[in-house]
């Protein structure tokens, strides 16, 4: 189906002809700006993934300033989730933390973040970031078929229409994070060795 927008005609009375006008540049200019595609259904699930990963995983005491102190979420590669992650974390709290979500520019920005989500365009710096994130004591969570064989700590899966994910326990084990044996249950695999 094809829409015509056409501008008010001459014969019109003045009061319907500033109207007419009014709605034909408002459907003109809606026409010119370029309306944000909605996220995929998938990302809308992996966000809601990384905000409860983060009830289920310990970091050293040492990785907070304070009591209050948020945990921060870095996306490192491109944003796939657009405004759905920040979302998913505005207004709540895990053991009284705030959570907040950053953009990452390069890997040595993930120290100061808890746990930093790895899209596939992340994946060629992905040696350096795993390093940077084992030192500083990160969860790392990425989505290609071999992170979690790389170092990365838990990996998304799709199993037809479903997400999934899979933990490297060896790996979170290095970074010093204790990752609750109910996550573990609920990992379609996890590596306990590396």
């Amino acid at each position: 189906m094809r829409f015509r927008i056409r501008p008010p005609s001459k014969g019109s009375g003045r009061r319907s002809s500033i109207a007419r006008w009014s709605c034909w540049l408002v459907l003109l200019a809606l026409g010119a700006v370029p309306l944000h595609a909605e996220v995929a259904k998938e990302y809308q699930l992996k966000a809601a993934f990384l905000y409860n990963f983060t009830k289920f995983v310990e970091w050293s005491p040492g990785r907070f300033a304070d009591e209050t102190s948020p945990i921060v979420i870095g996306v490192f590669g491109a944003n796939p989730f657009g405004s759905e992650l920040e979302a998913a974390v505005a207004g709540r709290t895990v053991n009284r933390r705030p959570i907040t979500v950053r953009m990452l520019a390069n890997a040595d920005e993930a120290r100061s973040v808890h746990v930093v989500f790895v899209d596939t365009t992340g994946e060629a710096g992905l040696e350096e970031l795993l390093a940077a994130a084992r030192e500083a004591g990160v969860l790392t969570v990425g989505e290609s078929p071999q992170f979690a064989a790389r170092g990365g700590i838990i990996n998304f899966t799709i199993e037809g229409d479903r997400v999934r994910f899979e933990i490297n326990q060896a790996a979170g084990e290095r970074a010093g994070l204790r990752i609750s044996a109910q996550l573990l249950k609920l990992a379609t695999a996890v590596r306990r060795k590396n």
